[in-house]
């Protein structure tokens, strides 16, 4: 019989699962369906989303796969850096970094959930975890660190996973 923990767990997980859903059921502020209706989102440009911890045994698709796997919203300061892409950085194990040479543009703070938002002009940016005193990101299939373009009168959705204490 599954333990306690396990419904916590798995609790958790659906909340921020469904915290996500919402978010991103549009990404345009006032239209009809507009998250702002779900989410409390405060800006009207610029880049909203949460951070989400993985620990423990997950399937290939990222579903728990176990008792021990735990999914939940953390508080983490979140760096904003103009588009990076592999050759802009110094690789640490991992999806860790240990140097960056692009601009930073800016920074912000997820709350205690990992909901966080920025209100920033258009463009294209990356974001970078603090993570124990370093810096985390996971490249996409171009080679950028978690990718982020902003347009006008747009609010981008972001899911960041944390996730190098995950086994899957």
């Amino acid at each position: 019989m599954p333990s306690w923990n396990h419904y916590l767990n798995v609790r958790s997980a659906f909340t921020a699962s469904l915290f996500f859903l919402m978010a991103c059921s549009s990404s345009k502020k006032g239209g009809q369906g507009s998250r702002e209706k779900l989410i409390p989102i405060s800006i009207s440009e610029g880049i909203a989303g949460s951070i989400i911890f993985k620990q423990g045994e997950f399937d290939q698709s990222g579903k728990l796969s176990s008792e021990e796997g735990v999914l939940y919203g953390v508080e983490r300061k979140v760096y904003i850096y103009a588009q990076t892409n592999i050759r802009a950085v110094d690789m640490a194990e991992g999806d860790f970094v240990n140097n960056l040479y692009e601009e930073l543009i800016d920074s912000m703070n997820s709350n205690p959930d990992g909901y966080f938002e920025k209100k920033i002009k258009p463009g294209k940016y990356s974001l970078f975890i603090l993570e124990n005193n370093r810096l985390y990101s996971k490249m996409d299939e171009q080679g950028y660190y978690f990718p982020v373009t902003v347009k006008e009168d747009s609010v981008s959705m972001m899911k960041l996973e944390i996730d190098y204490k995950a086994v899957y």
